[in-house]
């Protein structure tokens, strides 16, 4: 899969890196991780701008945020949790990440959208709880736009520091994401839990 899209990078440039980018959100599956890193590279050791190959990654990573924000707005959590159920062997998903966007952002409301900005998946995904809640456009944009191009030029720029060995560092990438999956995971399961020692503990008093 790195091969072809490493291939129209050096084709093409800062369109392939945002079509890249944006297909990566859409399709969280996908590395986008892989064409940040081979856009630092090709920064380093191209004619390509590390500026302009952030701005390029960004632009299109907002792109695919805004998708996804617009799609929330049309289906509610339990049609597009059975559709990810149904579609799960390709997609590579589960409903739980799902669930725990929405989580997430009922728990942070705006702030979600900025903070999930540097979590594999639910980068993606937060997008779509924002458009189920009618989070204003213009202010989910901004805090997607900020977010988003904090954590792309992190990315990009170790891909310009490390030049050739940008290979390498996916590994510490997939170290860093299973880490913030798994702490999700149990955050969300805190989460989950304290909700219902506080619903238990409101109908014992209603009970007395």
């Amino acid at each position: 899969m790195e091969s072809w899209m490493n291939e129209l990078m050096v084709a093409y440039g800062y369109p392939a890196i945002a079509l890249l980018m944006m297909i990566e959100i859409v399709i969280p599956p996908l590395p986008s991780e892989v064409t940040l890193l081979f856009g630092g590279f090709l920064a380093a050791s191209t004619s390509l701008n590390p500026i302009l190959v952030i701005l390029s990654a960004t632009f299109g990573a907002l792109i695919g945020t805004s998708i996804l924000y617009w799609i929330g707005t049309l289906f509610d959590i339990e049609k597009l949790s059975n559709w990810i159920e149904r579609n799960r062997k390709w997609l590579r998903l589960n409903p739980a990440h799902l669930h725990q966007a929405v989580a997430w952002f009922e728990k942070y409301d705006v702030w979600a959208v900025f903070l999930c900005r540097f979590i594999p998946l639910v980068r993606s995904l937060i997008s779509i709880p924002a458009g189920m809640a009618r989070m204003h456009f213009g202010l989910f944009l901004l805090f997607s736009a900020v977010g988003t191009l904090i954590w792309n030029s992190i990315v990009v720029m170790l891909g310009v520091w490390v030049g050739a060995s940008w290979t390498r560092l996916e590994v510490y990438l997939d170290y860093y994401k299973y880490g913030m999956l798994a702490f999700i995971a149990a955050a969300s399961c805190g989460f989950v839990i304290w909700k219902l020692n506080q619903r238990r503990k409101k109908e014992s008093e209603e009970l007395n």
